[in-house]
């Protein structure tokens, strides 16, 4: 196979990848920290059970490892800043703009 057979089949591969349900359990959650209330400039800060309300998982060991997942991609915070074992937490401004950027590929997908 040629590099540019490779390449094209890479590519086809990535545009056809099917989303799990955890990528779709970490979307929701991300969600649920996503408030509609745009008035206030800082991220509303919400506590795990609201989340896991929220985001309709239920399960409060599940939305913290989710949360555990995007905070390793910068996309939420834990209230206070670094501290791993907060039952609070915010979404961050790339998180934000990760959503809308999910948004916007689920209605244009």
């Amino acid at each position: 196979m040629s590099t540019s057979e490779n390449t094209d089949s890479n590519e086809n591969t990535f545009k056809t990848r099917k989303l799990t349900d955890s990528h779709f359990n970490q979307i929701n959650v991300l969600r649920s920290l996503s408030c509609d209330d745009t008035s206030t400039l800082e991220p509303r800060q919400f506590q795990i059970d609201e989340i896991s309300e929220k985001s309709g998982l239920n399960d409060e060991k599940e939305v913290q490892r989710y949360l555990f997942i995007l905070e390793g991609q910068k996309l939420v915070s834990p209230h206070p800043e670094g501290d791993f074992t907060s039952k609070t937490w915010k979404i961050t401004r790339t998180g934000l703009k990760a959503l809308k950027t999910i948004n916007k590929s689920a209605v244009n997908g």
